[in-house]
């Protein structure tokens, strides 16, 4: 019961990890698109977060942990933080609702 609760805590520590590593991708890549400049300091800190986060995987579920679940936790970090900034706008349509370019008699006859 202790390695399976040691293993849990890892895994929190490296989502943590992966988590700061996608915001600060996200806010890197914002500050290139809005000053021009390349932010050294971000990227450095994503590199010490993602590995940070890799070794608390590696040691709580091996290596193919790595991509499978920081990949998925970098990934999610990097969208919402660059939603959350104003970099760029997710949104989700709904199959019911007719697009702009679309009458609503139009969109019920193609779906």
């Amino acid at each position: 019961m202790t390695i399976q609760g040691l293993r849990i805590v890892l895994l929190v520590f490296a989502l943590a990890g992966y988590a700061g590593s996608g915001a600060s991708l996200a806010v890197a890549r914002f500050r290139y698109l809005t000053d021009g400049e390349r932010d050294a300091g971000l990227m450095g800190i994503a590199v010490m977060l993602f590995a940070f986060g890799a070794l608390c995987t590696m040691a709580g579920s091996g290596l193919w942990g790595v991509p499978a679940f920081g990949g998925v936790a970098v990934a999610a970090a990097y969208l919402l933080t660059g939603q959350r900034i104003g970099m760029f706008r997710i949104e989700a349509r709904r199959g019911n609702v007719p697009s702009e370019h679309e009458s609503p008699d139009q969109a019920r006859h193609t779906r």
